[in-house]
């Protein structure tokens, strides 16, 4: 059965061996219908050709025996105790129109999550299913706001969002980017709205479907004929479709911008279009709000770097922004101290 539906899905565009891999990679990941059970009266999202709900699995996820396997069957507690669950919580997104396209935006999910593994700063991509017949991808559900949303919601709230809390999210953001970036994987869709924001401000990277792995040289050359999101893309995307660790990095940096604009829209005031790609390949960038503090000026700056071997990578980030949290925390308790 699985045989046949990949033959359909990739007829034309794979040789006979890359078929045989790919649907060896897909039976790694495949659960059963039988173990899901969809909670069609909690919508949880709508896309064009899906719509996500709630659901409940009543199985161990395919990712942690991978991730275990990876990892010569050593995974620590703190990894698995959310994928360790026979009556999880997850979500589901099942596709209600099923093209070329969207064949190749669920095998670019798979792939990644097998690259990728488990992350606690990344929503996993547990399984995938055949419900009904049609093609369903199951993540680990996260409830709370996606960032972009989160921050629209305190735009009128000023004061209410601290630059420590700010840091935090960065640096979350940092770690889990640092990771994708080491296993070869290239994002690609970086940015406010892919990333998930529980309560306590723990945050998940997700949306995976325009995840690429990286050659030898870790850089990725896309096809043309694909929809891409132009506001966070570095010059290298836009004209010569170049991916790799430092595009990421340029996203991050459009991502900060978004951050402390409150979710505004980059490059609001240009229309879509060659407009955009102009003004970004020719040197300009995004200008942060007047009162930003200088890290943050000065790592936006470093990560829109018009020669993409000059900007910083993620773990270089992440250890910039955890320098300035730890800082930030040593000076609080000594002041704290000599006020009292």
């Amino acid at each position: 059965m699985l045989e046949l539906k990949f033959a359909w899905a990739l007829q034309g565009g794979f040789a006979p061996k890359e078929i045989e891999e790919t649907v060896e990679k897909w039976k790694k990941m495949f659960i059963d219908e039988k173990f899901v059970e969809v909670c069609f009266d909690k919508i949880r999202g709508r896309g064009s050709s899906s719509i996500i709900y709630e659901a409940v699995l009543h199985t161990q996820s395919p990712l942690l025996i991978t991730s275990k396997i990876m990892n010569g069957g050593i995974i620590t507690k703190k990894q698995s105790e959310n994928n360790n669950k026979n009556n999880e919580k997850v979500v589901i997104k099942i596709v209600n129109k099923f093209g070329h396209d969207d064949f190749e935006q669920i095998l670019r999910e798979v792939n990644a999550a097998l690259k990728i593994g488990i992350h606690k700063h990344i929503c996993c991509l547990l399984g995938w299913s055949l419900y009904l017949t049609t093609h369903a991808l199951i993540y680990e559900c996260v409830d709370g706001y996606d960032l972009h949303t989160w921050l629209k919601l305190y735009a009128n709230a000023l004061g209410l969002i601290t630059e420590m809390q700010i840091a935090k999210i960065l640096w979350q953001i940092s770690d889990g980017m640092e990771h994708i970036s080491a296993v070869g994987i290239v994002h690609r869709d970086l940015a406010a709205r892919n990333i998930l924001l529980t309560k306590a401000l723990e945050i998940k990277i997700t949306d995976f479907g325009l995840a690429s792995i990286c050659n030898k040289q870790f850089i990725y050359q896309a096809q043309i004929n694909r929809r891409l999101p132009i506001r966070w893309m570095a010059p290298e995307s836009l004209g010569s479709r170049l991916f790799s660790e430092a595009s990421d990095i340029w996203s991050f940096g459009v991502l900060i911008w978004e951050v402390f604009t409150f979710g505004d829209v980059p490059y609001n005031t240009m229309e879509e279009g060659e407009d955009i790609v102009d003004f970004i390949c020719s040197g300009n960038t995004l200008v942060l709000p007047y009162k930003t503090g200088q890290i943050w000026q000065i790592l936006t700056r470093d990560c829109w770097k018009l020669n993409r071997d000059e900007r910083p990578n993620f773990k270089a980030i992440r250890n910039l922004i955890g320098q300035f949290l730890e800082e930030k925390t040593i000076n609080y308790g000594y002041l704290r101290c000599k006020s009292e």
